[in-house]
């Protein structure tokens, strides 16, 4: 008999991985290569096809190597086909025993020596391959024995039951004298439609006799009209057994409910139950060709839930989950029983509404949507709050294709998330110009701070009754040198360094800029009494590592921690606030100073005064701007310095620029003063001549000031 080739599946989410893993099997012969770059992708090539081996790395996306062989050994239809582990170097044995348990039965480490390689999948092949050859003798030879598994029937040339076995009775319902003599098309049929319906038998017998195998799915007859499908492996029979043809069968309904299982798993979110990434775009794709031949409109929608990471890390990932399958519960009640739904990893969802009438469907869908996820959730005794922001795009009549769409969306979902979030936008193409030009600047800031380049200028702090600068606010700036001819505005490009994560590593240069000065004044008397304030994001605050690298990067220098302040604004606590409370006392416990910034602009102030170990109140420049103008925000000050004296707090008044504010802010009993009236920020290099006592104080020609950004 002639062999089929074997097949091995090869499972590796890098491409040259497969590529070298190919070349070093290439001499086998009569073998088979197949590819699979996802456990999703291997799970949907199993659907179809048998396997003698299967390669199947550990580390992958979404669903790792041992996934996927828990997953393949659970099944009837492939438990028992050999997986082999491939994995780094460095696996622990425990790593190795959890390979055993999902159903490996090899592990080898990378790298792999190609001899090794080899044999052992020559083995694994030879095996398989004599494997199948005693399937087919058995096939050929055996299977009218009493005691196979499936329904065995001999029938002769005219298609009557020559031979029964009891399986095939239990499959029919009936006994062996009641079937002997009785016509195959009896029992055996093939839907209307098929050209094969009138007469099945003779469709079969000519088939297996130009095949000598040949399989085919019928539906099955039985009492009582109830029917199934079977699966039927005809072959023609030899001349002595006297029969035209012997045809094995079985009940396939377990095998069609793991066919669909595994179809499933290939285009489902598992936690979810929503169309996967692939499966959506698939979806996708297909809606545009509809909508380009009956002229319709389609609309996708992006989800991103907003700060969905701080729920993950301070309630865990159980609650999160619970939390991501809530929220797709409400998208299934939201959307129509047509639209199709996707999430296409971590808190990003996907919505796909076909037969649009315009854009504003698609508006009314997303406000819906909004709406509905902002409402609690209560998940494991809790009530938790969650936002989304939505980003829309639109194609009339399909003439966009998949990748502008889906660009469109990600685009206008940046928008929503610029917008103050938990809101939905729709592309328009200036968002295009717009994205363009952040993705410039996110790249040049990357290279900026890549290479350390970002400018530092300070911001003088003045004391009245000490008649001198007391102290500097560090504050960010674009380089003048090398990266455009107009520095970009902080207000700009520290947003965008917060949406990219460059934050993180801008914050930590920053502060390397501000404790290289404190150390260098440690040297002078005339310096030594001076302190620094960096500014503090939300995102810094709450990053996990935040503690451990500021504080690896503060070992580095030798200062008064005393001399070190960190501001951070209101704003900073919407995200988390018992996260950012303990974070502010730990920062405390190592000796640094706290100030609150833009006192009196966000929320809840006060509450914040009873929560933060605070050691400075900053008064916002919107108040102090209005001095000399409003009575009421003459009282409001009043009332703030009233408030911070009795927490013995300092204070510091923003955005001083004229001697009239100056004045009031005096009367008012705040002695520190930050504004243009006395400097506006300034390099490093023309902090001496600031602090000379002969130019103090100092009026110097007012620029329009910028707003200072919230961050550094």
């Amino acid at each position: 008999m002639e062999l089929q080739p074997s097949k091995i599946l090869v499972v590796d989410d890098f491409r040259h991985n497969r590529i070298a893993l190919n070349k070093v099997l290439q001499p086998l012969d009569n073998i088979e290569l197949v590819e699979a770059s996802s456990g999703s992708e291997a799970l949907a090539k199993l659907i179809n096809n048998e396997f003698a081996l299967i390669l199947l790395d550990v580390n992958m996306p979404n669903m790792d190597g041992y996934e996927v062989a828990e997953l393949i050994s659970s099944t009837q239809a492939h438990k028992h086909t050999p997986i082999v582990m491939l994995t780094a170097h460095d696996s622990s044995t425990k790593d190795i025993m959890r390979a055993y348990e999902v159903g490996a039965i090899d592990y080898l480490t990378k790298p792999i020596e190609s001899t090794i390689l080899l044999n052992k999948v020559k083995q694994f092949v030879k095996i398989s391959q004599l494997q199948a050859k005693t399937n087919y003798l058995r096939s050929e030879r055996e299977v009218i024995l009493e005691a196979a598994g499936q329904g065995v029937i001999k029938f002769n040339s005219e298609g009557k039951v020559q031979f029964i076995n009891s399986k095939a009775c239990q499959l029919l319902q009936s006994d062996n004298d009641s079937l002997l003599g009785t016509q195959f098309n009896l029992w055996f049929k093939t839907a209307e439609r098929e050209p094969c319906h009138d007469d099945l038998f003779l469709f079969l017998r000519t088939q297996a006799n130009a095949q000598g195998i040949f399989q085919q799915r019928v539906t099955l007859y039985v009492e009582d009209n109830k029917t199934y499908l079977v699966e039927l492996t005809c072959t023609s029979a030899k001349k002595q057994l006297d029969a035209s043809m012997i045809v094995l069968f079985q009940d396939i309904s377990d095998r069609l409910e793991m066919e669909n299982r595994l179809i499933h798993l290939a285009n489902y979110d598992t936690l979810t139950q929503l169309c996967n990434r692939g499966s959506f775009h698939e979806q996708l794709k297909r809606a545009l060709g509809r909508a380009k031949r009956v002229k319709s409109t389609v609309a996708l929608l992006f989800l991103d839930l907003d700060r969905f990471k701080q729920i993950n890390d301070t309630l865990g990932h159980d609650v999160g989950d619970e939390l991501l399958k809530g929220v797709a519960e409400r998208l299934r009640l939201v959307l129509r029983e047509s639209d199709i739904a996707g999430r296409l990893g971590g808190d990003e969802f996907a919505i796909l509404l076909e037969d649009c009438h315009s854009s504003a469907d698609a508006e009314l869908v997303a406000k819906k949507l909004v709406d509905s996820i902002r409402k609690p959730f209560v998940l494991h005794g809790k009530e938790i709050l969650i936002e989304t922001s939505i980003g829309i795009s639109c194609s009339d009549n399909g003439e966009h294709n998949i990748t502008t769409l889906l660009k469109w969306a990600d685009i206008a979902l940046y928008a929503a998330k610029s917008a103050g979030r938990n809101c939905h936008q729709l592309f328009i193409p200036a968002m295009s110009a717009k994205a363009q030009k952040h993705a410039v600047i996110q790249s040049k800031l990357r290279k900026i701070i890549e290479r350390d380049l970002l400018d530092v200028h300070y911001q003088g702090q003045y004391s009245l009754t000490e008649k001198r600068f007391v102290g500097f606010e560090a504050l960010v700036r674009w380089p003048r040198n090398g990266f455009g001819k107009t520095p970009i505005s902080p207000g700009l490009f520290i947003p965008i360094a917060e949406q990219s994560h460059l934050i993180h590593k801008l914050g930590i240069q920053t502060l390397k800029h501000a404790c290289r000065l404190l150390q260098a004044w440690q040297s002078s008397t005339e310096t030594q009494h001076l302190s620094i304030a960096v500014n503090l994001s939300a995102k810094q605050i709450n990053s996990q590592d935040f503690l451990s690298t500021t504080q690896a990067t503060l070992d580095q220098f030798s200062f008064p921690r005393a001399q070190l302040t960190f501001e951070l604004t209101e704003t900073a606590f919407l995200d988390n606030t018992e996260n950012v409370v303990k974070t502010m006392n730990s920062l405390k416990d190592m000796g640094f100073m706290l100030a609150l910034d833009d006192f009196g602009t966000g929320y809840s102030s006060l509450s914040y005064l009873q929560k933060l170990p605070l050691d400075i109140l900053k008064i916002d420049q919107c108040f102090v701007q209005r001095l000399g103008q409003c009575d009421k925000t003459s009282a409001l000050v009043k009332a703030i310095i009233t408030i911070a004296q009795a927490h013995d707090m300092n204070v510091v008044a923003e955005g001083v620029e004229t001697k009239l504010q100056l004045d009031c802010i005096e009367q008012l009993g705040c002695s520190k003063i930050q504004g243009y009236y006395f400097s506006k920020p300034i390099p490093v290099d023309l902090i001496n001549g600031l602090l000379n006592p002969q130019v103090i104080p100092i009026k110097p020609k007012i620029d329009k000031p910028q707003h200072k950004s919230q961050v550094n």
